[in-house]
């Protein structure tokens, strides 16, 4: 599997690229910030982007899709409210014109190349929001967790908006601890000690983890 981690943005946004190898075809996780940069990425690794794969709405992750999908045609994945309701309706703080994405998808999965993503419901940020475990086949080992901004490396993704929910986000990181302990997840914020981490050691060091019940959670998170 071809992977890139892109550093891009004032925010400490991360931008990710995977692909299959053996067709060349890649995805871009929260395309945001320079296109241009994500693009000439690619096409010097030699992919072509085929996906976009949105983890929520939020302006930050999403303000680089209507240039990406006009310079490449890609496919829009994004859950259904998601992009309902923070894409098209501006709720995240950006209005994309449905018009301007041709081709969009709200399903459970999706296939780049012989990649097989599993597209994780991961509400408490935002009501949509996604992580994204990639395999290199269907049915194969875990190789990599794209988590937005559900999960940070020594934290997690605020939960105080309007629209968060603090309790969704408790049971969205307790579906994330059963994932196997070597699953390595990649962050969409670089706001940890390291860029990315395992989970097995998250799961000893993040104190929104480490939480033993809900009522603890909540007032961890100012609840």
């Amino acid at each position: 599997m071809y992977l890139k981690q892109l550093a891009l943005g004032p925010m400490q946004n991360f931008v990710y690229l995977v692909g299959d190898p053996q067709t060349r075809e890649a995805a871009v996780v929260d395309p945001a910030w320079n296109v241009p940069a994500i693009l000439r990425e690619a096409q010097e690794a030699g992919y072509r982007i085929t996906h976009a794969l949105l983890s929520h709405g939020h302006y930050d992750h999403i303000n680089g899709v209507e240039e990406l999908v006009e310079k490449t045609d890609a496919t829009v994945c994004a859950e259904k409210d998601e992009l309902e309701e923070f894409i098209y309706e501006g709720m995240g703080g950006m209005v994309i014109p449905r018009s301007s994405l041709k081709k969009t998808s709200v399903a459970e999965s999706v296939r780049v190349g012989i990649l097989d993503i599993q597209m994780i419901h991961t509400p408490g940020h935002t009501p949509g929001c996604r992580c994204m475990l990639v395999r290199s086949k269907a049915g194969g080992a875990a190789e990599a967790l794209m988590t937005g901004d559900t999960l940070f490396v020594g934290a997690m993704g605020r939960c105080d908006f309007p629209y968060s929910s603090p309790q969704d986000q408790y049971a969205s990181l307790a579906k994330l601890k059963n994932l196997p302990d070597d699953t390595v997840f990649y962050p969409g914020h670089d706001y940890g000690a390291a860029a990315s981490n395992t989970l097995g050691r998250e799961k000893k060091t993040n104190p929104y983890l480490l939480a033993s019940n809900l009522e603890q959670f909540l007032s961890m998170a100012g609840h």
